[in-house]
């Protein structure tokens, strides 16, 4: 296990996140990673809206696989990564 997904996993237990939710968000910050074949922390802003457009208009992700995705890496850069989250277009 890679040390920012050890603290990610970390952080969702210490803010009283169930199992399954821990899987679910450090899923989707894995296949982000996975997509652009870098880690996590060196993703752009522009890396993640192109990423959220690929998943609507190729993956053709449904309404809850992108609220989840959404969410996951949300919490990843606001809260392991103690990011302010600005991407307006990105709010649920």
């Amino acid at each position: 296990m890679t040390p920012l997904r050890k603290r990610m996993t970390e952080d969702l237990q210490l803010k009283g996140y169930s199992e399954r939710t821990q899987q679910m968000y450090v899923r989707a910050v894995r296949q982000l990673a996975e997509h652009y074949n870098k880690s996590p922390d060196k993703i752009t802003e522009e890396d993640l809206r192109d990423y959220f457009l690929y998943g609507k208009n190729i993956k053709k992700w449904s309404r809850t696989t992108s609220t989840i995705a959404l969410c996951g890496i949300k919490f990843f850069y606001e809260n392991t990564m103690k990011r302010d989250w600005t991407i307006e277009e990105f709010r649920n």
